[in-house]
């Protein structure tokens, strides 16, 4: 039998690398896409070869990857990313003539894309949701409390705390709806949850063709960046069976299908962990699972090719994660701010294996490393921009 093919889009960022990885590992030919290259054309070593998507417009961004797909023919579509997640599910009929691919169908992916329909949803299914305001509601509620503070985002997944703003009186929040207006769209306002990384969760979930759960994970933040809410810079797994069962109905109302994330934050006036947002993709920290033994890359690519019952994966909780990159920014955060005891309560014997594991990735597949780092100095731009709000209304 001839290798199986699989095409990992957003090859470049960490959960694109991390997939790539695990898939090559596991005997697939596995190639790769973004649009963007990296300074000296680096790429990962698992990769067997690498397409660039330099794309003008979202329309053509959307052409360009149905061409790849007819052009290359892999035996399976990886979508790592919202933007490739959403081009896939709004071509779906012309790309599963030409592959395989699980992914959710382009409704239920805006319903979790969307963060007004999603927070909506999670209240009309039962599921613990922050208030939602309007722009009139949002200023009563700042006029009528003083120690109110809320939350104000683009209305879509933007990610990594992208466009995120806080709002303490009614000019602050007129700033902030009037700065998310201009980049994002009409934002979401929502009631703000008090308390640090330590206070979230982040649930990963993986559907069948069939829209069965396969696989889940979660995990407790420890370090995050931003600081105010973002990317985990470290975290630690811990057994996910209670947050998924609260969590299933959204998924069985839209017949999902695929992977998603879900970040929860603790409440401290009444005890309840509620859902800050769905994103209907594979997180940044997807290395992380599949060093707790879940191979959610292999898993994904296993059902698109539909084969049928898959043994369950043990999950190891307790683990800890750590993203060096992003923890020396909260390092370099709190020194800022004399915050020092929560750096360097990091670097215990957990987290110094946590880094010397993350380290382990790096010198194992140094291009991509090292061709982000070069990135990062030069400040070379994407080939495509953010899809705009017309794509998913």
């Amino acid at each position: 039998m001839s290798q199986r093919s699989v095409l990992v889009t957003a090859a470049l960022t960490a959960p694109g690398i991390a997939a790539t990885k695990s898939l090559a590992r596991a005997g697939f030919r596995v190639l790769t896409t973004d649009t963007r290259s990296l300074p000296l054309k680096a790429r990962s070593r698992y990769s067997h070869s690498e397409t660039i998507l330099f794309a003008t417009d979202w329309r053509d961004f959307e052409h360009s990857l149905v061409t790849l797909v007819e052009r290359l023919r892999p035996d399976v579509l990886l979508p790592i990313g919202s933007r490739w997640t959403l081009a896939a599910s709004r071509n779906r009929r012309e790309l599963s003539a030409l592959t395989a691919l699980n992914i959710p169908a382009l409704e239920a992916f805006r319903a979790a894309f969307n963060k007004a329909v999603c927070m909506a949803e999670c209240r009309r299914l039962g599921i613990p949701a922050p208030a939602v305001y309007s722009a009139d509601e949002a200023a009563e509620v700042l006029d009528r409390d003083r120690n109110a503070a809320l939350v104000v985002k683009p209305g879509f997944d933007a990610g990594a705390a992208e466009g995120v703003r806080y709002a303490r009186n009614p000019h602050e929040l007129k700033a902030a709806i009037a700065a998310c207006e201009a980049q994002y769209g009409a934002p979401l306002i929502q009631d703000y949850i008090a308390g640090g990384s330590e206070s979230m969760t982040c649930v990963m979930l993986l559907f069948s063709p069939q829209s069965q759960l396969v696989a889940s994970f979660a995990a407790r933040k420890s370090r995050q960046w931003p600081q105010s809410g973002g990317l985990m810079a470290a975290g630690e797994s811990i057994p996910c069976e209670p947050f998924v069962h609260r969590l299933l109905p959204f998924f069985e109302h839209w017949g999902w299908r695929g992977p998603a994330e879900v970040e929860l934050k603790r409440d401290p006036r009444d005890g309840q962990d509620k859902v800050i947002e769905i994103n209907p993709r594979f997180p940044a920290y997807l290395r992380f699972p599949v060093e707790c033994g879940l191979d959610f890359p292999l898993l994904a690519a296993r059902l698109a090719l539909d084969r049928g019952h898959l043994p369950p994966a043990a999950c190891r909780a307790g683990l800890r994660y750590l993203n060096p990159g992003l923890c020396w920014r909260t390092l370099v955060d709190d020194l800022s701010h004399g915050r020092l005891p929560g750096s360097f309560a990091l670097w215990t014997i957990p987290g110094a294996a946590a880094a010397f594991r993350s380290v382990g990735h790096a010198a194992d597949d140094p291009f991509p490393f090292l061709g982000r780092c070069l990135q990062a100095l030069v400040r070379q731009p994407e080939g495509v921009l953010y899809p705009p709000p017309v794509v998913y209304e």
